[in-house]
């Protein structure tokens, strides 16, 4: 059999740009929280319910990664975070 040799990382690419953005959060003092899992598993409900317990006393914002539907955000821009 034979070998693959393996020249660079295939998310090395990646890896440097998340390196980046978690300094320039912690730089400005920001937390950020990535919520992931499977399609209907509750992630939408759980940031709603939070968002709106914690706005408008802490400033939040939330990037919503649905690219065929503005569900999620129009259901997270109610509790006055940023979408």
């Amino acid at each position: 059999m034979e070998k693959v040799k393996v020249v660079r990382r295939v998310l090395d690419v990646n890896e440097t740009m998340a390196a980046k953005n978690r300094k320039q959060f912690a730089d400005k003092k920001v937390f950020v929280l990535n919520v992931m899992s499977s399609p209907g598993s509750g992630k939408t409900t759980l940031l709603q319910k939070t968002l709106t317990r914690l706005m408008p006393e802490m400033t939040s914002a939330v990037i919503v990664g649905d690219i065929c539907t503005s569900n999620d955000a129009d259901r997270l821009a109610v509790t006055g975070a940023e979408v």
